[in-house]
């Protein structure tokens, strides 16, 4: 906070723990991703001219209702590619060096033991879905640990195939072939559950699947029964389609919300459409909790992002956004909707 106050010293600068307490004469607004962005709030908010987000992602924002108010949204387009891949290590190892179990206090003293035998790298095949800034970074690393490496990308490269010593290869082929999975693409309708009950199905018997991209991208109810079966043998998270049970302890907010909607769902009368669509929350909520629960999953709490070089780029970017839309001209790539 003193970091923006100073940096946007001689403008009225207010921060709230959240969207909805931000003032109804703001005209400049910055979010993060846990912040839906759309028709409800500019009609709340009839100044604001600019939606600065600290992130490179934007699928938590309203395009065309941005569009229809004449909102610039900016984004801070590249942050975090090294913060990001090196995290995506830390989760494919921590699924193969079963980290889970190994932190385990009734594991301690049983080193030798089947239950704590991990995997090595080197030698298998890492397939890497979207080859931008992270996914390249990560086809670097895990050249590095001595993996060949497959991806797949709509728009393939073929000089950074090249340069990096990776084949582009279908989906459904990478998939086939890969010991180890890993996503790095956006969220956007073509890629919402891009990962379904029919893709995982083609999957190498056993392959560990990591994402730190967006949760929407794997339809959660096929990954669990992946893994009841075995044809998902383990999975490395940092996010989920509904993040909310990171920004509090997991289990207590997650029972506390289980009680909230049992308790809205079983008081008479009310809209069908509200209740049917708690059913369908409560449903969400306890997936989650089942996912994360199980033996064969690794997860931490949406922290990919945040390494103290990559926070201090965000605020720099977001900063720098701020101040060239006030200037009269946002750089090209920083444009999220003009």
């Amino acid at each position: 906070q003193p970091f923006f106050a100073r940096s946007l010293a001689g403008h009225d600068v207010d921060f709230v723990d959240d969207i909805a307490d931000v003032p109804r004469d703001a005209e400049i607004v910055s979010v993060f991703i846990h912040s839906r962005v759309g028709t409800e709030f500019f009609r709340r908010h009839p100044k604001v001219k600019l939606v600065a987000s600290r992130s490179s992602a934007s699928d938590h924002l309203d395009l065309k209702a941005a569009g229809r108010r004449g909102v610039v949204l900016a984004r801070v387009p590249d942050y975090g590619a090294a913060t990001v891949a090196e995290h995506t290590f830390a989760l494919i190892l921590g699924v193969t060096r079963r980290l889970r179990h190994c932190l385990d206090s009734r594991n301690r003293g049983r080193g030798a033991t089947a239950r704590l035998r991990g995997l090595e790298l080197r030698g298998k095949t890492l397939g890497v879905v979207g080859t931008g800034r992270v996914g390249s970074m990560v086809i670097s690393i895990g050249r590095a640990f001595g993996m060949e490496c497959v991806a797949f990308d709509k728009k393939p490269d073929a000089g950074l195939a090249a340069a990096l010593g990776f084949r582009y290869v279908p989906l459904d082929k990478l998939l086939r072939s890969s010991d180890i999975v890993t996503l790095h693409v956006p969220l956007d309708p073509r890629t919402r559950h891009l990962l379904s009950a029919k893709r995982l199905a083609r999957g190498k018997p056993g392959f560990i699947l990591i994402n730190t991209a967006r949760g929407a991208l794997v339809d959660i109810d096929a990954l669990l029964a992946g893994l009841q079966s075995g044809r998902v043998g383990g999975v490395g998270l940092d996010v989920l389609e509904d993040d909310s049970v990171f920004r509090n302890d997991a289990s207590r907010i997650i029972g506390e919300q289980i009680v909230q909607k049992i308790h809205a769902m079983s008081t008479p009368g009310g809209d069908p459409l509200r209740r049917e669509k708690r059913l369908r929350e409560l449903e969400g909520i306890m997936r989650n909790r089942q996912l994360l629960a199980h033996e064969n999953v690794f997860f931490t709490p949406h922290v990919g992002f945040n390494s103290v070089e990559a926070i201090e780029r965000i605020n720099l970017g977001t900063v720098q956004n701020i101040r060239d839309f006030l200037g009269g001209g946002l750089r090209p790539e920083a444009v999220v909707a003009p």
